[in-house]
C-alpha cells in the first residue's frame, strides 16, 4: 500500500511539473509584454502628446507676434503670454524627465533663445517703434520656423519608435501564443506518457 502511495505521489508530482511548463512560460510571456506596453502608455504616449503640445502653443506665440504686429492689438500680447506659461510649464516637465530625448532638450534651448528675441520684439514696440519692432520680427521668423519643423520631426520619429514597439508587442504576442500551444501539446504528452508507465509499473497484490 505504501508502495502504492509513494507512486501516486511520483505521479501527481510528475504531472504537476510538466503542467507547469506551459503555464511559467506564459505567465514570463504576460510580464514582458505588459512591461513593454505599460512603457508605451506611461512614457512614450505621454512624450508624444506633450511634444504636440509644445508645438501647439509656439505656433501660437508665432501668430500672436504676427497679429500684433499686423493689428497692433495688444491683446495678442496676453495670448503670447498665456502661450508661454505652458511652454514653461511644458519645458519644466521635460527638462526633469530623464527619459526626454536630447533632440527635444536641444530644442528646448533654442526656444528658449527664440524667446529672449521675441521679448527684444516687444520691448521696441512698447516703446511707440512699431516699424522697427516688425523688422526685428522679421528676423525670427526662420528661427521660429525651424523650430516648428524640427519639433514636428521629432514627434515624428517619436511615433515611429511607438510603432515599432507596437509591431515588436503583437510579434511576441504571436510568438508566445505559438510556443504556448506547443508546450501545451508536449505536456500533455509527457503527462500521458508518465500515466501509462506508472499504470504498467503499478504493483500487483
Amino acid at each position: 500500500m505504501k508502495q502504492l502511495w509513494r507512486h501516486r505521489v511520483i505521479l501527481i508530482l510528475i504531472v504537476s511539473l510538466f503542467a507547469s511548463i506551459p503555464l511559467l512560460y506564459m505567465l514570463s510571456g504576460y510580464r514582458t509584454i505588459s512591461k513593454l506596453t505599460h512603457e508605451m502608455y506611461t512614457q512614450d504616449v505621454p512624450m508624444i502628446k506633450q511634444v504636440d503640445q509644445l508645438i501647439e502653443h509656439n505656433r501660437d506665440r508665432a501668430n500672436a507676434v504676427r497679429g500684433l504686429l499686423l493689428y497692433e492689438d495688444e491683446r495678442y500680447i496676453e495670448q503670447y503670454y498665456f502661450s508661454t506659461s505652458k511652454v514653461h510649464d511644458l519645458r519644466r516637465i521635460l527638462n526633469a524627465s530623464v527619459r526626454t530625448p536630447g533632440a527635444i532638450k536641444d530644442l528646448l534651448l533654442r526656444n528658449n533663445a527664440w524667446e529672449t528675441e521675441i521679448e527684444k520684439v516687444f520691448t521696441v514696440y512698447e516703446t511707440d517703434h512699431p516699424k522697427a519692432a516688425k523688422r526685428l520680427a522679421k528676423q525670427t521668423t526662420q528661427t521660429t520656423q525651424t523650430i516648428l519643423e524640427d519639433l514636428a520631426q521629432v514627434k515624428d520619429q517619436l511615433y515611429r519608435d511607438l510603432e515599432r514597439k507596437l509591431e515588436l508587442t503583437n510579434e511576441m504576442t504571436a510568438e508566445y501564443k505559438q510556443m504556448c500551444l506547443s508546450l501545451s501539446i508536449l505536456a500533455f504528452i509527457l503527462i500521458a506518457t508518465a500515466i501509462i508507465l506508472f499504470h504498467r509499473s503499478k504493483p500487483v497484490f
